[in-house]
C-alpha cells in the first residue's frame, strides 16, 4: 500500500502500557511514539499531535471523555493530524522535552500535555495542557485549536517553523549552565544548601505544615534536606509537616499510602491518585525522622506500617516487582466515574457498616461529618481526630471493618506496569526499614529487579508488564536500580544484589556520561529528539543525576580503595561542577543533588562486621543510630583482610582509607 495515501488507524491495542490501552478504543487514530507514526506524518505532511499523560491522571480522563471519545472531534483530529499518545512514565525523554516547550510558551505545565510538532524535525510549534470541548476558562475549544494548528501548518508554515526553532533554541539556553569557577565544591554546596534551607523556612506554613499554599505537595527531598540540616527550626518544620500530612487528607487512613497532593493548603482534600514514587520517597523520611527523634514515633510507625500493608495487599505483581499507580477515579455506584469515590464516606455509610455506637466512634476518630468536606457532596475525606474513649485495639477493629466494607466498592484502576526506577526507589526505602513485612516486600521487589528489570551484563529495562518487556531503561532506571540493589545487598548480605549493582553502574557510566561532565537522560537506543535531555533538577521525584551522585558516593564510602574509585569520584564531581551557576541561582530546584553532594564531599565512617552467621545483638542499635555517611556492613564473607578468625564475630571501624584496630566487645560497637 502507498503510505502517502494511507490513513492512520488506532494502533494502541498493540501496546502494553495501561494508559495507552485506555485510549485503544477511542475513535481517534492514536499511534504509539515510534518511527512508523513519525514517518506516516511526514508522508501525509500533517502536524504531529503528541498527547502525553499517565494512567492515574484525572484531567487526562476528563479530556478523553470530552474530546477523544467524541466521534465528531475524533474525525476532525484524524483528518487534520497524525495523533500520537505517549505514556510519560514510559518515555520521560519525550515528556521532558515537550513539557519544557509548554513551559516556555505558556509559563506553566501539567498533564494532559498536548504538543503540536513539525513532523520533519519533531520540534514543537505549540504546546498546552487541558483544552475544553467548548470555548471557556479563557481557552479555545479543542476543535478550534486543532483547526487553527492545521490551518497554520497549511498557510503559515514558515512562521511555525521559525517559532519552533526559537523554542528549541530557548530550551537549549535554559539547559546550559556555565561551569562554576568555585575552586572548592564543598564550600559551594554548603553555601547553596544554607541559602536553600533559609528560603525553605521562609516558605514554611506554620499553621498547616508544608511549604507555600495550594495546591500542596509533600516535597520529600526538601524535608530530607531539613532533617540533614538539623537546626531546631528545621526540625520543627519537618515534624509539623509530617504530622499534618499523616493525620489529614493526604494519607489514606483506612488502607495506607499517601495520595499525590492536596488541592488546598490545609492538607484536607487530596488529588486521590496513589503513585508508587510518592510512597517510596516518603517512607524513608518518616524512617529517618523516627531514628532522629523528630516528631511522635507513633505517627511515624503508624504510617509506615499501613503503607507497607497497602503495598503488600494491593501493589505486588505476581512475578515480582511492584505496580506503578492507583487511579484517582472510580465508579461512584451510579455508573459514573468520580474522583475520590472509593475513599470518601458519609456518616450514614459508616453507621450502616458498623452500627450506630461504633459508627459514631469511627466518625469522631476520622472526622466524618454530616456536612462533609468534599466538593459539596456531603461526603468526607478522612482525617485523624483525638477520641479519648477509643482504645488502639478498638480503633484497629473499626479500621479493618471499614476497610473490608470499602473493598466492596468499585476499585480505582491500577496501572500494573512495573517501572524499574520506581521499584529501585522503593527498594532504597525498604533497605532502611526493620521488620518482616518490609523484608518480605523487599525480597519481592528484588525478585522483579533481578529476574526481569535488569540483566547480568548491566543492561536495564524501563518497564515490563505481564510477560512483555518494555524498552531500554533511562538514566533514572539505571541509577535507582543500582542504588536499590546495592543498599539491599549491603543490608541483607546479598552478594548477587551487590554484583548486579556494580554491573549496572559500570554500564551506566559508559552509556550515559557526557564527556564534558554530567549525564544524559537517554542514549541512542531511545531514538532521536531535537534536544538530548538531561535530568538534573527535581520534579515530583529527584533529578536522575542526583541519584547517580548518591550511588557513586555510596560506592566510594563502601570501597574507597576500589580500582574504579578514582573514576567514580571524577564522574560525580564533574556532574556537580557542570551545574555550577545553576546551583547558585536555583538552589531549591536541586534539593536531591545538594543532599547527595554532601555524602560525596564528607568523610564516611563504615563498620565492617565479619560474623559466623549470627550478628551481635548490638548491631540493631548501631544501624538505628547511623547518621549521614555512616554505614554498617555485616557479612559472613571476609574481605580485604577482615577475617574474624576463631571469634564468632569481629568488627572494624573504617574512616576513608584507614581502619582502626579490630574489636570483639559488643559495647565498643558505637559511632
Amino acid at each position: 500500500m502507498n503510505m502517502a495515501k494511507q490513513e492512520p488507524t488506532n494502533r494502541l491495542s498493540e501496546c502494553t502500557s495501561p494508559y495507552l490501552l485506555q485510549h485503544a478504543s477511542n475513535p481517534v487514530a492514536w499511534q504509539p511514539w515510534d518511527d512508523t507514526a513519525i514517518e506516516l506524518a511526514r508522508k501525509l505532511d500533517r502536524p504531529l499531535l503528541v498527547s502525553i499523560g499517565y494512567a492515574a491522571c484525572h484531567w487526562c480522563h476528563v479530556m478523553e471523555h470530552e474530546s477523544f471519545d467524541d466521534e465528531e472531534t475524533a474525525a476532525l483530529m484524524n483528518e487534520k493530524l497524525v495523533c500520537i499518545k505517549v505514556d510519560r512514565e514510559e518515555r520521560p525523554d519525550v515528556d521532558a522535552l515537550y513539557m519544557a516547550a509548554c513551559q516556555v510558551m505558556t509559563g506553566q505545565g501539567g498533564w494532559p500535555l498536548n504538543a503540536f510538532l513539525d513532523p520533519h524535525t519533531l520540534k514543537p510549534f505549540f504546546a498546552g495542557t487541558y483544552f475544553p470541548p467548548k470555548q471557556g476558562y479563557g481557552r479555545p475549544s479543542w476543535p478550534q485549536l486543532v483547526i487553527a494548528m492545521s490551518d497554520a501548518w497549511s498557510g503559515q508554515r514558515d512562521g511555525l517553523v521559525n517559532n519552533s526553532d526559537m523554542i528549541i533554541e530557548h530550551i537549549n539556553k535554559m539547559a546550559a549552565n556555565p561551569t562554576s569557577d568555585e575552586g572548592d565544591l564543598k564550600e559551594l554546596i554548603e553555601a547553596v544548601t544554607e541559602g536553600s534551607v533559609q528560603h525553605s523556612l521562609k516558605l514554611f506554613d506554620t499553621e498547616n505544615g508544608g511549604f507555600g499554599g495550594a495546591p500542596k505537595f509533600p516535597h520529600p527531598m526538601e524535608l530530607e534536606a531539613l532533617l540533614r540540616y538539623g537546626s531546631e527550626q528545621s526540625k520543627v518544620a519537618v515534624e509539623m509537616s509530617l504530622r499534618c500530612m499523616s493525620e489529614r487528607g493526604l494519607f489514606d487512613h483506612l488502607g495506607g499510602g499517601w495520595h499525590r497532593y492536596c488541592v488546598d493548603s490545609a492538607w484536607a482534600v487530596p488529588h486521590f491518585e496513589k503513585m508508587l514514587y510518592d510512597n517510596a520517597l516518603l517512607l524513608p523520611i518518616h524512617s529517618r525522622a523516627l531514628r532522629d527523634g523528630v516528631g511522635d514515633k507513633l505517627v511515624h510507625q503508624r504510617v509506615i506500617q499501613l503503607t507497607l500493608e497497602w503495598l503488600k495487599r494491593e501493589m505486588l505483581d505476581p512475578n515480582g516487582g511492584v505496580w506503578s499507580t492507583l487511579d484517582a477515579d472510580s465508579d461512584d455506584g451510579t455508573g459514573h466515574k468520580e474522583e475520590g469515590a472509593f475513599y470518601v464516606w458519609t456518616p450514614q455509610q459508616v453507621e450502616s457498616s458498623l452500627g450506630v455506637q461504633d459508627g459514631e466512634l469511627a466518625c469522631s476518630r476520622w472526622t466524618i461529618t454530616k456536612a462533609g468536606n468534599f466538593e459539596n457532596s456531603g461526603s468526607s475525606v478522612l482525617a485523624i481526630s483525638d477520641v479519648e474513649e477509643l482504645s488502639d485495639e478498638k480503633e484497629e477493629e473499626l479500621r479493618l471493618t471499614l476497610l473490608k466494607k470499602r473493598a466492596e466498592r468499585s476499585r480505582p484502576g491500577t496501572d500494573d506496569k512495573v517501572l524499574t526506577s520506581w521499584n529501585g526507589m522503593l527498594l532504597v526505602a525498604l533497605s532502611e526499614l526493620e521488620g518482616d513485612l518490609a523484608s518480605e516486600i523487599g525480597e519481592h521487589t528484588v525478585q522483579g529487579l533481578l529476574e526481569r528489570s535488569t540483566n547480568e551484563n548491566g543492561s536495564v529495562l524501563r518497564t515490563w508488564r505481564g510477560e512483555t518487556d518494555g524498552g531500554p531503561g533511562f538514566l533514572d532506571d539505571y541509577a535507582w536500580a543500582a542504588l536499590g540493589l546495592l543498599n539491599w545487598g549491603i543490608a541483607t548480605d546479598n552478594e548477587t544484589c551487590i554484583k548486579r549493582a556494580l554491573s549496572i553502574t559500570k554500564r551506566l557510566l559508559k552509556e550515559f556520561s557526557d564527556t564534558d561532565g554530567g549525564f544524559w537522560l537517554s542514549t541512542s537506543n531511545h531514538g532521536e529528539l531535537p534536544i538530548r535531555q538531561r535530568c538534573e533538577t527535581d520534579s515530583a521525584v529527584p533529578g536522575s543525576t542526583s541519584i547517580v551522585v548518591r550511588l557513586l558516593s555510596t560506592l566510594l564510602g563502601i570501597w574507597p580503595a576500589h580500582e574504579e574509585s578514582d573514576s567514580w569520584r571524577t564522574y560525580a564531581m564533574d556532574s556537580i561542577s557542570k551545574l555550577g551557576e545553576g546551583l547558585k541561582q536555583r538552589g531549591p530546584a536541586y534539593w536531591s543533588l545538594l543532599n547527595a553532594s554532601q555524602d560525596l564531599l564528607r568523610p564516611w565512617a563504615v563498620w565492617h562486621i565479619h560474623h559466623d552467621g549470627t550478628e551481635p545483638e548490638e548491631l540493631r542499635q548501631l544501624r538505628n543510630t547511623a547518621g549521614d555517611c555512616q554505614l554498617v556492613i555485616s557479612t559472613q564473607s571476609s574481605s580485604d583482610g577482615k577475617e574474624r578468625g576463631d571469634a564468632p564475630w569481629m568488627a572494624w571501624l573504617c574512616e576513608g582509607m584507614s581502619c582502626k584496630a579490630p574489636i570483639t566487645k559488643p559495647s565498643d560497637l558505637i559511632w
